[in-house]
């Protein structure tokens, strides 16, 4: 790291009881944060297994190799091979992301994954293994819920029969990569397998749950869709209804606005549901039509007054200046000429 002129280039570290000096790239310290994992490649992840990665690294970590050691063949075994040989049996089978994974998200699983990764297997460690199949039988003998990973999903995720096969076929694929390592690797796998294989009773049992779980799946999806194409349908129906009512009140503005429609009638005024007389008022219920006429009816009226002479007026004709009348004494005759007397 960069401070001022100086940069770190060296560090002395302490590994088994001996200093080493190491040697720093000076493009990055190991002072400074490290980059954001989660801005990788392959986009943006944010599930990683950090936590189990760090207790990975703290069980492989190396440290030095004073007293040398041999194989079964009397040859030297170099250090270095046997660290890669551990670290390949430890991720022969190691999901880097929790949505990929559902044995290293139970608990339950710990134990057997813990020692599985073994060279060789003790009595003990078979009876451990033994017991965590026998407690994950019990567990779906009971439907207990497992840690499924519903990220990037959607709706209610895998019903729980189809939960517990994924859960099987991963812990299958664990036990199986590491099955060459010895004869009681091999006793583990044959107790999942038997395990793993159910009594026809309980297969035909578990065919009739999962019959009537679809069922009743099926009946809800269907009662949910004819309510909602109930009410889109009606929902349609009133929108069909008001785009008729606003196409009429335009086409009668248009016709209003134009210069060749005739005069408009003299207008009455609205009468409340409350003063219409008794036949009137018991006809029915009043149509949503009457409904949005009534409306548009009454907001029309509000914006203007009516023409003083059309309120006055004979046959929808108006006497125009009728003060030029009484002073030059002209009339106005019925077909609309003046004339004087």
């Amino acid at each position: 790291r960069k401070s001022g002129s100086k940069v770190i280039s060296h560090m002395l570290s302490s590994h088994g009881g001996e200093i080493f000096l190491h040697v720093l790239s000076s493009s990055r310290s190991i002072l400074e944060d490290p980059p954001s994992i989660s801005e990788g490649c392959g986009g943006r992840v944010t599930d990683y297994r950090i936590t189990d990665f760090g207790e990975f690294m703290r069980e492989n970590r190396l440290a030095p190799f004073l007293e040398p050691r041999y194989k079964n063949d009397d040859s030297l075994e170099v250090p270095l091979e046997r660290a890669k040989d551990q670290l390949e049996k430890h991720t022969r089978y190691w999901p880097m992301i929790i949505s990929q994974t559902t044995i290293f998200n139970m608990q339950a699983v710990v134990p057997l994954a813990s020692v599985i990764v073994k060279e060789a297997l003790m009595d003990e460690d078979v009876l451990t293994c033994q017991k965590t199949i026998y407690s994950l039988v019990e567990m779906e003998r009971k439907n207990d819920p497992l840690p499924i990973s519903t990220v990037g999903t959607r709706g209610k995720g895998p019903k729980r029969d189809e939960q517990y096969r994924i859960m099987w076929n991963e812990l299958e694929t664990l036990v199986r990569a590491h099955i060459a390592n010895s004869d009681k690797h091999q006793r583990v796998l044959e107790c999942l397998l038997t395990c793993r294989s159910k009594p026809p009773e309980e297969e035909e049992r578990k065919k009739r749950g999962r019959k009537r779980e679809e069922k009743e799946d099926k009946s809800e999806k269907a009662g949910k869709d004819y309510e909602s194409e109930k009410s889109w349908q009606e929902s349609e129906r009133l929108k069909g209804l008001l785009d008729r009512e606003k196409e009429e009140l335009a086409e009668a503005e248009v016709i209003k606005d134009s210069p060749d429609s005739p005069e408009p009638p003299n207008k009455k005024p609205l009468v409340a549901m409350d003063d219409l007389p008794g036949p009137e008022k018991n006809k029915g219920p009043i149509s949503l039509l009457s409904l949005w006429s009534n409306r548009i009816n009454a907001a029309n009226s509000r914006k203007h007054q009516e023409f003083i002479g059309r309120l006055s007026s004979v046959n929808n004709k108006a006497e125009l200046y009728q003060h030029l009348k009484e002073e030059n004494g002209m009339e106005t005759a019925e077909n609309g000429k003046p004339s004087r007397q």
